[in-house]
């Protein structure tokens, strides 16, 4: 899965995601209200590359600091978005 805004400076390979990720992710985020908006869509970012879901490109956490503050913001939402359709279960099955 790509993610890409151009306008941002955007474009992030996803690896497929796999139960070890999620399970990853889940453990590396804080509740919502737990933390300042900023803050919150920058750990949303943090714990994607953490837990592996980023193939390309190379990131480091450090990399996340250094984002402009509306592409932490759309990343953050794409990347949440992503979280909920992989935790959805198919009503057909």
């Amino acid at each position: 899965m790509v993610l890409q805004n151009e306008s941002l400076g955007v474009d992030v390979v996803l690896h497929e995601l796999k139960q070890r990720h999620v399970e990853a992710f889940a453990v590396l985020i804080k509740p919502a209200a737990e933390l300042p908006l900023a803050k919150y869509r920058g750990e949303i970012v943090r714990a994607a590359v953490s837990s592996g879901w980023i193939k390309s490109p190379e990131m480091k956490l450090s990399d996340v600091g250094e984002m402009k503050v509306s592409a932490v913001r759309w990343l953050s939402e794409k990347l949440a978005s992503v979280y909920t359709e992989a935790m959805e279960i198919d009503p057909k099955e």
